[in-house]
């Protein structure tokens, strides 16, 4: 599947090059019909990051553009749509890494909690986690922008 994690290794020791990873996709078009924002080409192998839900509430430091309003779901960190449907993807393993666990405290969430999260509880919540990386400031503002497109 399409579930990995990327790495490198800096070194400068000679290395053994492999065979590029064969194509398994075929004609399945199911993670480019179900990308909510068009971010992965019709053609295929092409994603356009800029269009991406990862990338606009991870990586972008400005605003999120509008045109973008209403196409991400609840997604406020990340998107996995095209990891969920492919079909590959179920034969992969749940992980056995007690580390990549989500807090107690983040499962007990509540969407006000949300729409309420200080510093303090993002500091806490999410000490040893990915969403640092978007920052409190990032992550609040991804949360206004779901809000402003939320119909309740």
């Amino acid at each position: 599947g399409s579930y990995f994690f990327l790495a490198e290794i800096i070194c400068d020791l000679p290395l053994v090059y492999d065979d590029p990873i064969r194509d398994h996709c075929g004609t399945c078009r199911k993670c480019i019909d179900a990308c909510p924002t068009e971010a992965i080409s019709p053609e295929g192998y092409f994603l356009d990051a800029s269009k991406c839900i990862s990338y606009l509430t991870i990586e972008l430091r400005e605003a999120i553009p509008a045109a973008f309003q209403g196409k991400m779901d609840n997604w406020m960190f990340g998107c996995d749509v095209c990891q969920e449907v492919c079909p590959w993807n179920r034969f992969s393993r749940r992980h056995a890494e007690p580390a990549f666990e989500p807090h107690p405290d983040l499962l007990a969430m509540t969407k006000g909690d949300w729409v309420e999260l200080t510093e303090e509880v993002f500091g806490a919540v999410f000490r040893k986690s990915a969403v640092k990386r978007t920052r409190f400031a990032g992550l609040k503002r991804n949360i206004a922008f779901l809000q402003s497109g939320s119909q309740d």
